[in-house]
């Protein structure tokens, strides 16, 4: 792990310049606002926070909330944009300092693809979390991530070749980076969670691709789930 936490402090300033300007962390973020538009009395950790971006529309929102990372640099750049939220440095292979069921929502975006094991932090999600509470996480969509784009004859984007799927697999990418990636099935994930004692509530895949000549395959893979005791 500390060799990840390394590569994320390498990054931290690159990630968060294209994720301020991309257009499809731009949707990540409208999503996420929509989806949680009234905050109201809530409590909620943002667990991955990176630069605290997802921490400010939920306060901005109405929540109460607290972000946490395991990379000094991301927590550096959250801490000076937005000085009034607390930012928390946990490593979030080890227990977390937060008391069992404090929790309305745990949020945790595009971070699960990027640690492991994940077996600790779901538990983790589950103790800090109150009953009924919501655990939404995203991830890029493991279908098709690393799927190649393929073009017709006339060279218009057609399809993507998915060559590998169902093997879990690491892999170093480097898009603002190097970074290490780590794809695992949907079902990995899904079941990971549900014997952590969460229930599926709703799964998303939405259109993210404006360009019609692009076809119709998503980016993201959004799910929350309920903790039921």
């Amino acid at each position: 792990m500390n060799e990840i936490i390394n590569q994320w402090n390498q990054v931290a300033k690159t990630y968060s310049d294209f994720d301020a300007t991309s257009r499809y962390s731009n949707f990540c973020k409208e999503f996420v606002s929509q989806r949680f538009n009234n905050m109201d009395g809530l409590k909620i950790l943002d667990a991955g926070c990176g630069n605290g971006v997802y921490a400010h529309i939920f306060a901005e929102n109405g929540g109460t909330v607290i972000g946490c990372d395991g990379t000094n640099e991301m927590l550096n750049l959250a801490h000076k944009k937005y000085p009034r939220y607390q930012f928390d440095y946990v490593n979030l292979l080890e227990r977390m300092p937060y008391k069992d069921k404090e929790f309305d929502i745990v949020f945790c975006n595009l971070v699960l693809m990027d640690i492991d094991p994940i077996d600790n932090i779901l538990s983790e999600f589950h103790r800090i979390l109150k009953t009924n509470g919501v655990f939404f996480f995203s991830i890029v969509h493991p279908a098709f991530y690393h799927a190649v784009w393929e073009k017709d004859a006339s060279g218009t984007i057609a399809s993507k070749k998915v060559t590998s799927y169902i093997t879990a697999f690491s892999k170093l990418q480097n898009i603002w980076g190097a970074t290490m990636h780590y794809h695992r099935p949907i079902s990995f994930y899904y079941n990971k969670i549900c014997k952590n004692g969460f229930y599926l509530k709703e799964m998303s895949e939405p259109k993210v691709y404006e360009d019609t000549k692009i076809p119709d395959i998503p980016l993201y893979l959004f799910s929350e789930f309920l903790k039921i005791d």
